[in-house]
């Protein structure tokens, strides 16, 4: 059995870091969100992948039923896992290929101009500055989780090896209510109790 990805969590002044990154993004986020600059089914593919790069269980539970209700097929979904390059067309493997290749790299890819030039004339600029802003934001969404479960992983005694408790014990006070918010969202959405879909996205 392969072993399961480490999640990838936050030192605090990781987080702050982060945190004033995505605030200068507000606008550009906006306008991929709620403008629908981005289409959904490649936003929410770009968010399954991203998810999957920073092993947080929580965030690809959610986002995959998002995407299936944004339009991804089952089989898409599967070849995500896979990174079967043959499922997708070229621009939308080329969407998520560079996000996933941005969070593994921690987004400190070197850049090729080559490379790069060749990536703005197949998404266009606007497209792939925008895959660039939803992996990011959902890195931070990501690694929040992350640190949120570590806690409790640490309380089973089961700690995650690079997380530090003092991380998640701020971690929680800021962000749990706001994650309990989320998954009564959820729960209502799914008609499930939140207790359920607590544990289903935590793979409990």
């Amino acid at each position: 059995m392969l072993a399961r990805p480490i999640p990838r969590t936050y030192r605090l002044p990781e987080l702050a870091r982060d945190l004033r990154r995505v605030t200068t993004r507000i606008p550009a986020l906006w306008a991929i969100w709620v403008g629908g600059r981005l289409s959904p089914e490649l936003r929410e593919q770009v968010i399954v992948v991203v998810a999957r790069a920073n092993a947080c269980r929580m965030c690809e539970h959610a986002h995959t039923r998002m995407a299936l209700e944004a339009g991804v097929s089952d089989a898409e979904l599967a070849a995500l896992e896979n990174m079967d390059e043959r499922a997708f067309d070229r621009r939308t493997w080329l969407a998520i290929a560079h996000a996933r290749e941005l969070v593994q790299a921690d987004f400190a890819v070197p850049r090729d101009e080559e490379s790069f030039r060749a990536l703005n004339d197949a998404l266009g600029a606007q497209t792939r500055a925008d895959v660039e802003d939803v992996a990011r934001v959902m890195t931070v969404a990501n690694r929040i989780a992350n640190t949120l479960n570590a806690l409790s992983d640490r309380g089973r005694g089961r700690p995650v090896p690079g997380s530090h408790w003092l991380d998640e014990i701020v971690v929680n006070l800021l962000f749990l209510p706001g994650a309990w918010l989320g998954t009564l969202v959820a729960a209502l959405r799914q008609r499930k109790s939140p207790f359920a879909v607590w544990r289903q996205a935590r793979g409990l």
